[in-house]
């Protein structure tokens, strides 16, 4: 895709692992795909995708007219490192190796026109990162994290390289917030806390979307449905109404 085209980004991070960053990251895809915007999904977890899981995407990345055509889930093209072979395979990349596969699977793959592309960011704050955000031009961020304090710590790290990028956040995400009995309507907080509050006091313009543990909510099936109710409450929290915002403000900068 020539840099000319190249769509505006939307990173979903997180710093660590198992918060629900990549399951965030698919609802925002979905979420932003219902307000009408063209989106696409890149998978930027070399290493460890998780988005053929997520949008059920069970068929392998193909070649025509020498470009690469993304797995189609709900009018969402989705490019992962998990569409090049079997679930099982292991991903061993090399520092120059992670820029050229990043590049290529980007650059060479047929979009369609696109507005925004969400990017599932891994973990952490190394390679693959660096290179993302060399890669591409980001309008905002949205950052995941869970209530207990060890989450708080890796998140700060990400936050601090955002802000280093001069990327700005939009959204907080505390994932497993709260959980209600579904017999006795007993709320609690299932994980000790407050990561998200502290978060919003480093960022008080970004919003707080505290999501509990929904008992009502199905699980992921095969064609990648189950995650309604998480997309509702990102939307109840604002995230899609600000980003189309941001969306339509970067294009009237341009």
């Amino acid at each position: 895709m020539p840099e000319e085209q190249s769509p505006k980004a939307v990173y979903v991070c997180s710093g660590k692992g198992g918060v629900g960053k990549s399951t965030v990251a698919k609802a925002t895809s979905r979420g932003l795909k219902a307000r009408g915007l063209n989106v696409g999904h890149f998978d930027a977890d070399l290493t460890g995708p998780s988005a053929p899981t997520l949008f059920g995407a069970d068929t392998r990345l193909r070649i025509l007219n020498q470009r690469i055509q993304p797995a189609i889930s709900g009018g969402i093209p989705v490019v992962s490192t998990g569409l090049l072979a079997d679930a099982d395979h292991p991903y061993i990349w090399h520092g120059p190796l992670l820029r050229g596969a990043l590049h290529q699977l980007f650059h060479d793959t047929d979009w369609g026109p696109l507005d925004l592309l969400v990017i599932d960011m891994p973990p952490g704050t190394g390679e693959t990162q660096l290179a993302v955000l060399d890669e591409f031009h980001c309008i905002a961020a949205v950052i995941v994290t869970t209530p207990h304090e060890l989450a708080l710590v890796d998140v700060r790290r990400s936050l601090r390289m955002l802000q280093e990028a001069d990327i700005p956040v939009a959204a907080i995400v505390e994932n497993m917030a709260a959980a209600t009995c579904p017999r006795c309507s007993h709320s609690w907080q299932p994980f000790p806390g407050t990561a998200g509050d502290q978060l919003q006091q480093l960022l008080p313009d970004s919003r707080l979307i505290k999501v509990p543990v929904d008992s009502g909510a199905s699980a992921i099936d095969g064609q990648g449905n189950g995650d309604a109710a998480l997309v509702q409450y990102l939307d109840d929290g604002g995230l899609f109404t600000d980003l189309c915002t941001l969306h339509t403000n970067t294009l009237q900068a341009t």
